[in-house]
C-alpha cells in the first residue's frame, strides 16, 4: 500500500541529482542514483536492484549518451549484485555500506575510464585529472551513503510496518 513512496523517493533522487549541478551525467562528485540503486538492492533483493539500476541507467544514458548503454549495464549489474548478496550485508553496520559503495564507485570509474579516455589517448595529465575526479567521486559517495541509507531504511521500515505476513 505504501510502496508508492519508493517511486517518490526515486523521483526525489532524480530531481536532487539533476538540479544540483544542472545536468545528470558528467564529473559530479556524488552519484545519488547509484546510492538509491544500492539501497533498493539491499532492502528488496536482486529484482528490485536490477529494475532500479536499469531504470536509472537508461535515464542517465539518454541524458549523457557519451557511451550509450554503459550506465544501464553497470547500474543494472550493481543493483543485481547487491541484491544477490543482501543477506550477507549487515544493514545496521554503516561501515560496511561506506566500504562497499567506495569500492563500487572506484570500480565503476575504472571501468568508465576505458571508453571515456581511450579514444582521445591516455595522456599523463589527463589520467591524473581523471584519477583526482575519481577520488572526489568515491569520497562523495562514501560520505553520502550514510544519510541516504538512513533515510531509505526509515522508508523501508515505514512500508514494512503495514506488511502483516505471518
Amino acid at each position: 500500500m505504501k510502496f508508492w513512496a519508493w517511486g517518490a523517493a526515486a523521483f526525489a533522487v532524480l530531481v536532487l541529482q539533476t538540479t544540483s549541478f544542472g545536468f545528470f551525467g558528467g564529473n559530479l562528485f556524488f552519484d545519488l542514483p547509484l546510492l538509491f540503486i544500492y539501497s533498493a538492492g539491499l532492502f528488496y533483493g536482486k529484482r528490485a536492484g536490477l529494475f532500479a539500476g536499469l531504470l536509472f541507467g537508461f535515464l542517465q544514458d539518454v541524458s549523457a549518451p557519451a557511451v550509450f548503454g554503459f550506465y544501464m549495464l553497470t547500474r543494472g549489474l550493481v543493483g543485481f549484485s547487491i541484491g544477490s548478496v543482501k543477506e550477507m550485508i549487515f544493514k545496521n553496520n554503516y561501515g560496511y555500506h561506506v566500504l562497499i559503495i567506495g569500492c563500487t564507485s572506484l570500480l565503476l570509474r575504472i571501468l568508465y575510464m576505458v571508453p571515456a579516455l581511450w579514444p582521445g589517448g591516455l595522456g599523463r595529465s589527463l589520467l591524473i585529472l581523471y584519477m583526482q575526479d575519481t577520488l572526489l567521486y568515491c569520497l562523495g559517495n562514501m560520505l553520502l551513503i550514510l544519510p541516504v541509507i538512513r533515510i531509505l531504511l526509515a522508508l523501508y521500515r515505514w512500508i514494512a510496518e503495514d506488511d502483516l505476513t505471518y
